[in-house]
């Protein structure tokens, strides 16, 4: 598959979602699986394959950006969930990605489903890469956001920048300004605005992510980053088509992985949006549900 790479043009355009503030409104729900309860918000379109979200490093349903889930709901049914010990999910958060895949894909098939789409952000691409390869048939197709393949060079050396950028941050929000986003105008203005959207959710709330999650996240993410086959032989089995996506500048989980990625999946596409970083697909939610849609409704080989 040819490399894509989207002209900043492009990325600015009207919503043609008719769901309007559906996300920040929509109702937490709960399913007990195997005796843990699961929190989750369902929307969108009936789809035959609903596409189930995975969240980033301590990030909860309140975390992803609204636009984005209702541009995505606007096409097919959405859902977002805490995975075991996060937010309003009970149980204790596992230290590995592995046990995260299982959690996952008990989850889902608790709500009935025997086949869905995924999509992963960040250490949920992780979770989302472990839960194919463990779970392959209730995987149809996959989207890979900003993450990084295991074993990868310096998943555990932060960049310099980060390590300056967050200790001068004096809020949650300028850490994820400054993480999330390109140290640009363009960049931080975007980033702002989808702050100030996810601060527009009504009085249904996730709880905050405990110490425990966090420690959790942390732990995972460090074994995934332990030196591993430099061949990355394992993504040769993942055989479901795969979209690769991310900013330009990702100082989280460095562009040069979703190339990595893209390389060596044997059914992978690959899109690098311009003046973008981490969390280029809340900077550009409308262009990038967009472009998911396009991906996730082409026909299967």
């Amino acid at each position: 598959m040819k490399t894509l790479l989207l002209s900043t043009a492009l990325l600015l355009g009207l919503s043609q979602s008719d769901f309007g503030q559906g996300y920040l409104s929509a109702p937490n729900q709960f399913i007990n699986v195997d005796g843990v309860k699961f929190a989750y918000r369902r929307l969108g379109r009936q789809s035959e394959y609903p596409l189930v979200l995975l969240q980033h490093f301590r990030g909860s349903m309140d975390n992803w950006d609204p636009e984005l889930i209702d541009e995505l709901a606007g096409q097919r049914t959405v859902i977002v969930f805490d995975n075991k010990g996060v937010g309003l999910s009970e149980g204790e958060t596992p230290d590995n990605f592995e046990a995260m895949g299982d959690d996952a894909a008990a989850f889902i098939g608790a709500l009935g489903y025997k086949k869905v789409d995924v999509l992963g952000f960040s250490i949920g691409g992780a979770v989302a890469q472990t839960l194919t390869l463990q779970h392959p048939e209730l995987v149809r197709k996959l989207i890979l956001a900003g993450t990084a393949p295991k074993g990868a060079v310096k998943i555990n050396q932060r960049d310099p920048k980060i390590i300056a950028l967050v200790t001068a941050a004096r809020s949650e929000s300028e850490v994820f300004l400054t993480s999330f986003y390109a140290q640009t105008p363009l960049s931080q203005e975007l980033g702002k605005a989808s702050l100030a959207r996810r601060a527009k959710r009504s009085d249904i709330h996730d709880n905050p992510t405990s110490p425990q999650v966090l420690q959790a996240h942390n732990k995972a993410r460090q074994a995934w980053g332990m030196p591993a086959d430099t061949s990355f032989a394992y993504l040769s089995k993942i055989t479901q088509p795969v979209l690769v996506a991310n900013g330009s500048d990702d100082i989280m989980m460095f562009t040069e992985y979703s190339y990595t990625l893209y390389k060596h999946l044997p059914d992978a596409r690959l899109i690098l949006y311009p003046n973008s970083a981490h969390g280029f697909l809340f900077q550009y939610p409308i262009t990038f549900a967009k472009n998911v849609g396009e991906f996730l409704d082409q026909a299967l080989k």
